[in-house]
């Protein structure tokens, strides 16, 4: 999850050297990262489909392959080949293909403690926000934002598919046997309809990712804007992206909202105002 979610952060981290090839339009590489989220979200329910079918080993690979041809093809340049890189092989069949169906494939391994462990492979996205802009910032201020894309998509590519060949084997069988009654009768979510609530979950994580959406694109643009240097202006993203993940799953939402009230105490002043304006 770490290595196929670090793809789009490539596009982040240089949102101002490729809208500067489109006379300084960040539009155009931030509405790319946008296709890319939306697109791996209605890719997760096809692809997930597609893996209760023939199983995940096939949908990883064939994903892991998409994201290494969605960073060649958006390696070419804004607009077109940038939004369909983005949109259609990183997103809808790339990401999709991993993201979702690794949550399913994980949750049949564990009866107890399950909670903890899709957290644990959820935390992957943020984990490669906290990796990979350091090193993506220098890479592209060393080789370029195409090279870079170039690279990280056949390290990607070399690193996924092995992976998945040798680790990922069938989930072991679920055998369950329902009684009539209790297949046709859905129990109540703390006394609410369970439709209900999975509504009001998905309504949570979209409010949820509007506010955090526009940070996420032009957090780094917006710190070199404010005079720091590439590398620097990736660190920020490492202070998000750690400890909450996975002390939320032991203490509940009130650990996030605390550990991200301790962020302000950076030494570095515009990091400090990007954190405040985040939280707030």
């Amino acid at each position: 999850m770490a290595i196929a979610f670090g793809a789009p952060w490539i596009t982040l981290v240089a949102l101002k050297d490729i809208a500067a090839e489109v006379g300084g339009e960040r539009s155009v590489p931030a509405f790319a990262s946008a296709l890319m989220w939306m697109g791996s979200g209605v890719g997760g329910i096809l692809m997930g489909r597609i893996a209760e079918r023939i199983g995940i080993r096939f949908t990883v690979i064939f994903g892991a392959t998409m994201v290494a041809v969605g960073l060649a093809l958006s390696s070419l340049g804004p607009w077109w080949p940038l939004y369909v890189g983005h949109g259609l092989f990183m997103g809808l069949i790339g990401i999709g293909g991993i993201n979702a169906p690794f949550y399913v494939y994980v949750s049949r391994w564990f009866d107890r403690r399950r909670g903890s462990a899709l957290a644990l492979i959820s935390s992957g996205a943020y984990l490669a926000g906290a990796l990979w802009p350091p090193i993506f910032a220098r890479l592209i201020a060393y080789a370029g934002w195409r090279q870079a894309m170039l690279y990280y998509g056949a390290f990607e590519f070399i690193l996924i598919v092995p992976a998945a060949l040798l680790v990922l084997t069938p989930p072991p069988q679920q055998s369950r046997h329902p009684r009539t009654h209790e297949a046709r009768v859905a129990k109540p979510v703390l006394g609410w309809p369970p439709n209900l609530v999975f509504a009001l979950q998905m309504a949570a994580i979209f409010t949820c990712c509007i506010p955090m959406a526009m940070p996420q694109t032009h957090l780094v643009a917006f710190c070199s804007d404010l005079g720091e240097s590439k590398p620097r202006t990736a660190r920020p993203w490492c202070r998000f992206c750690w400890a909450p993940r996975f002390s939320a799953d032991r203490f509940g939402a009130s650990s996030r909202i605390a550990s991200v009230a301790f962020t302000p105490c950076s030494p570095d002043r515009p990091a400090r105002q990007l954190e405040w304006s985040l939280f707030c």
